[in-house]
């Protein structure tokens, strides 16, 4: 590597005055002159900076130390095959001739041309013995080293946080190139808001939790969004390592089988099987509002999009819409005949208060979760006789029997691509179906609206759908099918938002990728890519020789929940028999078996920013923080004897909130508590289970005070769970 001989030097301006005879009394004016009018016209020239382009580079060098570098890895076909043609045209570095000795003799080499001759490898490992074999990793990580030293604008680099550091294969702010970067730093934008990461949204508050939790993260103005920046991230063990158990409340008499945060992570939403959901507040612990009306056990509760309503499901077939975060009640959505299994709120921009249901009655519907007089689109199964013939995923069915009848057909499971375009739903008739969650043209009004594609493949029920980039609401992006088929699979992991996977209780997952348009009107849309078989248990220690054998018992291995890691590159579910696998999406080879809970696992959470991270919870009492790439355990959790049933992340990462069988709830996050040390671990209201009056739209009226139950809330003061002590603590306050 050496400099152009086009690099000018230039000399000291007093230098060059002396030297052309002006006077050095008149030196400090035309100094300031010359600075002024430098000034005055904005040039830059006043020292010349070398850029990429004034910098040369001996080729030869840089093929010898890919060589050297192939050299002591595993390639080594790569490497014999690398020094013919190096050798062949020859690119290694050459000797040349001391300047006095450039008589143009020749030297006794055949490639001698007189000023020079080539020089093998062997040759060139003799000449530079002080070059090591990983000597190109160290100079790349010197250039990364001193690159993020200068973005950041610090020169001790052992300060750095992982987001200031730019990787050698990006682009535009990531880029190592001064000029990519330069170039994108006047085109700055701040993109969309599903795009940007948490702490860029965050006021204050948020960002100093997010701090705290250990990430370091600075305003970084080189992660515009997740995706950008999913490798520039903090690891686990420092992300995680100041967060804990700070709170346990009980506000329900029964289990809470959902407990999820809102969209802004400030609360936390609960519903529980005594027909109650319940608003918390997660920054002081208090219970802020207590939802009454349904008659069954609360099955699945959904946030919408602009984070304004929260709907519950319930097996008593009725939806209920409710405000946030008071809990004043929106509208009551009847028309399911079975029992309501999952909602979910739309992510489409535009259709934030479109939520979709699936039930037991084998039908789905999309609501506008606002108004009940609004009529909902019906998705049903197509008849009988016609899916006899049908072609799911390319495979003619003959066999009626494959179909079950659409009475007998209960969908157990929904959920929304990350578009909100499409959704797909799994059914106890072994089948996962694809259906359009947009109006058509010639759409029929009253009349079903049947499936895209029917995904055949599992033979048990199919209990869990999820489609790749779920974790993250994202836009409608058009895709030009003419190029389809010149990439892999899985171009982009991060925007790779239509591949499905689904489970079933049969012991095996299944992951789908979308056929290329050109074969919609043939066969499928999906295609099944993978087939994720669960393997068998790991074999205990067995005695020496000689000594009593253990009696194997079979252990089930059905899949109870699955779901897509951040970045779409893993697949994570959790098995009946208390393991996590995690396999590779890109070609379904099994990554990680992981070992650590002792019961069942019905809890399964992927981290909102760091794709490294996913939660468990199961029937142990465990909470397991894992670290999915390197397939161990980051934190665990114990949060007692009880079953752990439900839990989520917060959208921000910093909180976790876990539920049990007992109706308590816990709040994992930083800091010591201090907020919420005011907050009694009982928490409900004296008109909790008091008994209700419907009209004939649902409506709810408390029968004691003909209040609508928010309203009751408003006068009533919380108490313990035996409704006892209720008049002395308010004697106390008054």
């Amino acid at each position: 590597m050496y400099w152009k001989m086009e690099v000018r030097k230039q000399a000291p301006l007093c230098d060059a005055a002396t030297a052309a005879g002006v006077p050095s009394a008149i030196m400090p004016s035309l100094v300031r002159r010359t600075n002024e009018e430098a000034h005055l016209d904005g040039a830059v020239n006043r020292v010349d900076i070398p850029t990429e382009e004034d910098v040369d580079i001996d080729l030869r060098e840089v093929y010898f130390l890919i060589m050297h570098f192939l050299s002591g890895g595993p390639c080594h076909r790569t490497f014999g095959q690398l020094w013919n043609e190096l050798l062949e045209h020859k690119l290694l570095p050459r000797r040349y001739h001391a300047w006095y000795s450039r008589s143009g003799s020749h030297s006794g080499n055949e490639n001698d041309d007189g000023l020079s001759f080539p020089l093998s490898y062997a040759q060139l490992v003799e000449r530079y013995p002080h070059t090591e074999k990983n000597h190109l990793v160290k100079l790349l990580q010197q250039l990364l080293l001193k690159s993020s030293a200068v973005s950041s604008g610090v020169p001790d680099a052992k300060n750095l946080t992982g987001a200031d550091v730019p990787t050698l294969l990006g682009s535009g702010a990531f880029s190592l190139l001064e000029s990519e970067r330069g170039r994108d730093a006047k085109q700055v934008c701040q993109g969309e808001n599903y795009l940007r990461w948490p702490h860029l949204q965050a006021n204050q508050v948020h960002g100093l939790s997010l701090r705290e939790i250990g990430g370091g993260f600075a305003k970084h103005h080189r992660a515009p969004s997740v995706r950008a920046a999913c490798y520039a991230i903090a690891k686990p063990s420092t992300l995680l390592q100041k967060i804990q158990i700070i709170k346990k409340l009980r506000g329900h008499q029964n289990a809470v089988y959902c407990a999820i945060f809102d969209r802004s992570g400030q609360y936390v939403i609960t519903g529980s099987d005594d027909r109650l959901v319940k608003i918390w507040s997660k920054e002081t612990g208090f219970c802020l509002s207590s939802c009454r009306g349904h008659e069954g056990d609360i099955t699945d509760l959904a946030v919408s999009a602009n984070n304004a309503l929260v709907a519950s499901a319930s097996n008593d077939c009725i939806i209920r819409v409710w405000r946030l975060p008071d809990g004043l009640p929106i509208s009551v959505l009847r028309g399911h005949t079975g029992a309501v299994t999952a909602i979910a709120f739309s992510p489409r921009p535009g259709c934030e208060h479109h939520l979709l249901s699936s039930s037991d009655d084998g039908t789905c519907r999309i609501w506008d979760a606002r108004d009940f007089h609004i009529n909902p689109r019906v998705y049903s199964p197509k008849p009988e006789e016609n899916a006899a013939g049908a072609k799911p995923n390319g495979a003619k069915v003959n066999d009626p029997a494959q179909f079950s009848s659409q009475r007998g057909n209960q969908i157990l499971c929904c959920a929304f691509n990350a578009n909100g375009t499409i959704f797909v739903t799994g059914s106890s008739d072994t089948l996962a179906r694809v259906w359009s969650a947009c109006r058509r043209s010639d759409e029929v009004v009253n009349q079903p609206n049947h499936e895209l594609d029917i995904l055949a493949g599992h033979e048990n029920d199919v209990n869990y759908v999820q489609f790749s980039g779920s974790a993250i609401p994202a836009r409608s992006f058009s895709a030009d099918s003419s190029k389809e088929e010149n990439f892999p699979k899985f171009k982009n992991s991060w925007f790779t938002h239509d591949n499905i996977v689904t489970c079933s209780r049969d012991g095996s997952a299944i992951i789908w990728i979308p056929r290329s348009r050109r074969y919609h009107g043939r066969v499928g849309r999906w295609t099944r890519a993978y087939h994720l078989k669960v393997p068998p248990p790991p074999m205990p220690p067995q005695p020496p020789r000689g000594g009593p054998r253990q009696r194997l018992l079979p252990t089930p291995r059905g899949v109870n929940m699955i779901v897509w890691s951040l970045d779409n590159r893993f697949v994570l579910a959790a098995i009946m028999d208390c393991r996590i696998c995690v396999w590779n999406a890109v070609d379904g080879s099994l990554v990680h078996s992981l070992t650590g809970h002792t019961e069942s696992t019905y809890v399964l959470d992927v981290h909102p920013f760091n794709p490294r991270i996913a939660m468990s919870a199961g029937y142990d009492g465990k909470t397991i923080i894992w670290d999915i790439w390197e397939g161990v355990p980051i934190r665990i959790y114990e949060t007692g004897h009880f079953k752990l049933v439900d839990g989520k992340f917060s959208p921000d990462g910093t909180s976790i909130v876990l539920s049990d069988e007992v109706g308590q709830i816990y709040i994992l996050a930083t800091g010591q508590g201090e907020s919420q040390k005011d907050a009694k671990y009982d928490q409900f209201f004296l008109g909790d289970y008091r008994p209700l009056v419907q009209d004939v739209h649902g409506n709810v009226l408390d029968q004691e005070t003909q209040l609508p139950p928010y309203r009751r809330n408003i006068q009533d003061l919380l108490c313990d769970a035996s409704m006892e002590g209720f008049v002395l603590f308010a004697v106390l306050v008054h």
